[in-house]
């Protein structure tokens, strides 16, 4: 049961990828969604606006590097993927089984290093990439 209001129907959900299930329902395409699938509220159309659920963490990935150590010019192919970033929204930490929350180890501001193959990605707005994940995908908090 999902434990953080969505504010009723018609609330504008980020939701897993690959998740849920499609049904036709009176004609109209519908999305069936477990709670755990959803990852947070979206209020704008802007994802650095979402407002993670449970045991989601919003992130501002780090720029890759443009150039090695020596000075050469990396393409986008040989790019690394950046596995660290800047937090930017928690959610308020997953019900345990008393109906207590238990608060995130992260919080809003931290540079954290996480798993590079967590998540789900996004562009935002500002042109920044964004990732959502769980708390539990964070490696370390740096800062």
């Amino acid at each position: 049961m999902l434990k953080q209001s969505l504010k009723g129907p018609g609330a504008q959900v980020v939701y897993s990828k690959y998740a849920g299930t499609e049904v036709d329902f009176n004609g109209e395409k519908h999305l069936i969604l477990k709670d755990d699938d959803i990852v947070g509220i979206l209020e704008t159309d802007d994802i650095k606006d979402l407002k993670p659920l449970n045991d989601r963490v919003l992130i501002q990935i780090e720029k890759a590097e443009e150039k090695t150590a020596g000075g050469l010019f990396l393409t986008q192919a040989t790019k690394e993927k950046p596995s660290f970033g800047t937090v930017v929204a928690v959610g308020p930490g997953v019900v345990d089984e008393e109906g207590n929350r238990k608060p995130l180890p992260v919080a809003s501001g931290n540079t954290v290093l996480y798993s590079k193959y967590a998540g789900n990605d996004f562009k935002g707005k500002d042109g920044y990439e964004y990732i959502t994940l769980r708390s539990s995908d964070v490696i370390a908090i740096l800062s």
